[in-house]
């Protein structure tokens, strides 16, 4: 499960470290691709092959599915380096507007980079505590 936060900085080849408590996720190579709210989604290779799995049974004719589908196959294969990062490709790079300091968080079946300045906005706009406790309401999390 993948879970935490810390923030790195992108180097200038594109390369992000990745904790070393995620690694092992990635230990099989890994898809990065768009994710929601403007982060991208690191997906461990064989929880990434279930989805593209799911993504291949969408006909051509469901115009919602071919959008889900178009929105994740813009990603790329990923492995890890000797030294624990990985390349995040220009174009997505751009896309999550991620540029020097890079927030890497696990979301519990993947990972997610943000840039630092998305992250924060995201954060002061979503994580209010009346948002956070409706949530988990309609979701029936009782703590």
């Amino acid at each position: 499960m993948l879970t935490g936060e810390v923030e790195h900085q992108l180097d200038d080849r594109g390369r992000v470290a990745v904790p070393k408590a995620f690694r092992q996720s990635l230990e099989h190579g890994g898809f990065v691709t768009r994710g929601w709210y403007g982060c991208l989604f690191v997906f461990p290779y064989e929880h990434w092959l279930k989805i593209r799995e799911k993504l291949t049974t969408i006909s051509l004719t469901n115009m919602k599915g071919d959008i889900v589908k178009t929105f994740f196959t813009g990603g790329s294969d990923i492995w890890l380096d000797g030294q624990g990062r990985i390349s995040v490709p220009a174009a997505l790079r751009e896309w999550a507007g991620i540029q020097g300091d890079v927030v890497v968080r696990g979301s519990l079946n993947r990972i997610e980079l943000w840039g630092k300045d998305r992250w924060l906005a995201f954060q002061s706009q979503h994580f209010t505590p009346e948002n956070i406790m409706a949530s988990a309401a309609e979701l029936s999390i009782d703590i």
